[in-house]
């Protein structure tokens, strides 16, 4: 569960590269949002799992989703300018 996350974060620069060759903007907001949806579902599984066990446990959930929420936000905002120069190599290559 907590090593998919290393795989995502890795694909949303990627991602918005992609997304600019396509030359497709509105899909931009699809990645970073069915990031956050899995954030949310691997926080409930978390807190599930933890039940009703001691506080730090709960404060490790915390810290599991405040860390994930901070480096999507992080990539989300890379993701701008990697998807425009993804949007001037399509320039490039659709005008040589």
């Amino acid at each position: 569960m907590f090593h998919i996350m290393r795989r995502i974060h890795a694909s949303l620069p990627l991602a918005s590269v992609l997304i600019g060759l396509a030359g497709q903007p509105a899909i931009l907001v699809v990645p970073p949002a069915l990031t956050a949806i899995y954030v949310v579902i691997r926080d409930r599984i978390i807190r599930r799992r933890v039940g009703l066990a001691a506080w730090p446990s709960d404060g490790f959930a915390r810290h599991v989703l405040v860390d994930d929420l901070g480096r999507l936000i992080c990539l989300t905002l890379l993701g701008l300018p990697l998807f425009l120069l993804g949007h001037a190599l399509r320039g490039l290559l659709l005008h040589s």
